[in-house]
């Protein structure tokens, strides 16, 4: 399902360094055999979308954040209209997609994204849902945490209908944290909070991606996603794949996913 941004993500990609036919990332299929024995190899390439969905209809204040505090206070502007969940501590522990006053449902965040294993490139269009949420972990402290909750890979090139990706629900996981697995629904293991941070790193997983029904990942994590809050929000990202004992599994990917459906996704 495109959205109006994702059409015109697509129309930028004409002029996109990343366009196909250049010097680019792509992802080749380990393990298939097609054509004797020969492997073929594939790529995915192109316009991604990220979303924070609820799969919950967690409840927002009007407003903005009124003041600093010890705890986080998340604010979002949608269709002018600004809603948050604030830093006296209240609605911890619980996963936030847009306000439902705004019609709940999904985060949008989208743009170029490329995964590279070997090959040539292939356009697709990439959809993920998730939510987002504050708590305290077990000394105390504020943490951030991101969930993913599904995805959809939209028919673009041929070969887009083939791609699958799995192991949902991804979380966020501190990237201090000694033992880089599991990534699990726990605050001890999201991203501290900094009242006075421009941004946030977190290791994402665990992740799953199958071609043409052949494994290219298994159980892998990203290292050193970037999340920059405010208007204009944004997930940044250039990372190999890593496995729980953090080997290479021989593929990357790379990409920046910009808020399309809100003016602005902040941490106060």
């Amino acid at each position: 399902m495109r959205s109006s941004a994702a059409a015109a993500n697509a129309q930028a990609l004409d002029n996109s360094p990343f366009r196909p036919g250049s010097p680019g990332l792509s992802l080749g299929i380990k393990g298939a055999r097609i054509v004797e024995t020969k492997p073929i190899f594939l790529a995915l390439f192109g316009v991604a979308v990220w979303s924070l969905s609820s799969f919950t209809t967690a409840s927002w204040n009007t407003g903005p954040c009124s003041s600093a505090g010890t705890a986080p206070c998340i604010e979002t502007e949608i269709n002018g209209n600004t809603y948050h969940f604030n830093g006296g501590g209240s609605h911890a522990g619980v996963w936030h997609g847009r306000p439902a006053a705004e019609g709940g449902g999904d985060f949008s965040f989208s743009g170029f994204f490329a995964l590279a294993c070997d090959g040539p490139p292939s356009d697709c269009i990439l959809n993920l849902t998730g939510e987002v949420k504050k708590c305290q972990d077990s000394n105390g402290g504020w943490r951030i945490g991101v969930r993913v909750n599904d995805s959809q890979v939209d028919p673009g090139d041929f070969l887009c209908n083939f791609i699958a990706l799995d192991g949902f629900p991804w979380y966020s996981k501190d990237p201090s944290v000694t033992s880089h697995c599991p990534f699990t629904d726990d605050c001890d293991n999201f991203i501290p909070y900094d009242p006075n941070a421009s941004s946030y790193t977190a290791n994402f997983g665990l992740i799953d991606i199958d071609v043409l029904g052949s494994p290219q990942v298994v159980n892998g994590h990203l290292h050193g996603v970037v999340f920059n809050p405010g208007a204009g929000a944004n997930f940044a990202f250039y990372s190999d794949i890593f496995d729980c004992r953090r080997t290479n599994q021989s593929c990357r990917v790379n990409g920046t996913l910009s808020l399309d459906n809100g003016t602005s996704l902040d941490i106060n």
